[in-house]
């Protein structure tokens, strides 16, 4: 009985730890994570293309931007065979902000979805160009642990343009 009760206790404590480890490993993953999405922001604003580019994949990576409705609509009024989507690749997209009057981008309601080697982050962006909000949506990027990195592999992000139709207010 006592040697049963030992092995009982030593699976509890043991399964304990291993979630410990488990939880900061995810723990880890994220605060990395979290690192990749301020550096993206902070590349911008200081027009850094070679940290920006060190971000992504060193491969294919999707850049898809699709139009919500109401700015599609408008879109349209004015030009009928307008597409209602934008591909691009981050270094296009990156070379292009950095003209002209300075650029942010700001991430609300991050949520990481991670098992330590892919990752899916999914929030709210709203686009900033000479201190004006232009655009606002919805973002998500894949992404991949490589040599210890995380990598973009994805970026896929909905349009609504501010002077359509304003971004909801936050609560705070």
């Amino acid at each position: 009985m006592k040697k049963m009760m030992l092995a009982f206790a030593l699976l509890f404590f043991s399964g304990k730890f291993l979630h410990a480890q488990t939880t900061n490993s995810s723990t880890e993953h994220q605060i990395a994570i979290n690192k990749v999405l301020q550096t993206f922001m902070h590349c911008m604003t200081t027009k850094d293309s070679t940290s920006f580019y060190n971000l992504f994949y060193d491969g294919p990576v999707a850049w898809v931007g699709v139009y919500q409705t109401a700015t599609q609509q408008k879109r349209i009024s004015t030009n009928p065979g307008i597409a209602d989507h934008k591909l691009s690749d981050y270094k296009s997209w990156f070379r292009s902000i950095i003209q002209g009057s300075p650029k942010e981008e700001k991430f609300y309601n991050v949520q990481i979805n991670t098992d330590g080697h892919v990752a899916a982050v999914a929030f709210d962006f709203s686009y900033w160009a000479g201190g004006k909000k232009g655009i606002w949506g919805k973002e998500t990027w894949g992404m991949v642990r490589i040599n210890n990195e995380w990598k973009i592999t994805s970026v896929l992000f909905s349009i609504e343009q501010e002077n359509i139709v304003p971004e909801p207010e936050r609560g705070q």
